[in-house]
């Protein structure tokens, strides 16, 4: 748990969660490429059947029967990558609710997130107001970015990254990130 009390929760229940405007950008962007990446399930179920990413988002509800695992995959991937999507619209609402807004960074590489103190020391800390009903849709778009982050980190059960690219310490970085932004969440909200 970090030092700084991230989520507070407020009287009339939401939670207001607080970012710098490094993180905010890469929420913002790691969320729009999960949003584009479901869209792209959603529009082509082919696609949704057999790449892997769809196959830990959408994990064989019959792991020993391969065909009734493909018919149930066939009957509700649409509606479930649509549920996902609709949390993933969810939180990048929330995030653009703040009123200090920024330009995204371009792309979710180690080289291209490298931001000088001078570039973000005239932006200020962002304030985010999570509405008590959009707290559930955080918490699974979360799930739903980490296990993104784990398929392309080519993580295995056991919890080994196998992904060897100058990408893969920025890449670990930011899956534990998501994983303690999670953590914080959860936390704010059982207490």
């Amino acid at each position: 748990m970090s030092a700084i009390q991230r989520f507070t929760v407020q009287q009339d229940g939401a939670l207001l969660g607080r970012f710098e405007p490094i993180e905010v950008d890469l929420l913002r962007l790691a969320t729009t490429q999960l949003l584009e990446m479901l869209d792209s399930g959603t529009a082509n179920p082919e696609l949704a059947a057999t790449d892997g990413i769809f196959g830990r988002l959408l994990p064989d509800a019959y792991r020993d029967d391969d065909e009734a695992a493909a018919e149930f995959r066939r009957y509700t991937s649409v509606n479930l990558l649509a549920q996902k999507a609709l949390n993933a619209q969810t939180v990048l609402s929330s995030l653009h609710s703040d009123v200090r807004a920024s330009d995204p960074i371009a792309s979710l590489s180690a080289d291209e997130t490298d931001v000088s103190a001078a570039d973000t020391a005239d932006r200020q800390p962002y304030t985010v107001s999570i509405d008590p009903d959009a707290v559930q849709a955080w918490l699974r778009s979360l799930t739903d970015l980490r296990l993104t982050l784990a398929d392309r980190l080519q993580i295995s059960p056991d919890g080994v990254v196998n992904l060897a690219t100058e990408d893969t310490p920025f890449l670990r970085e930011l899956y534990d990130w998501l994983g303690m932004l999670q953590e914080e969440l959860v936390y704010a909200i059982d207490i």
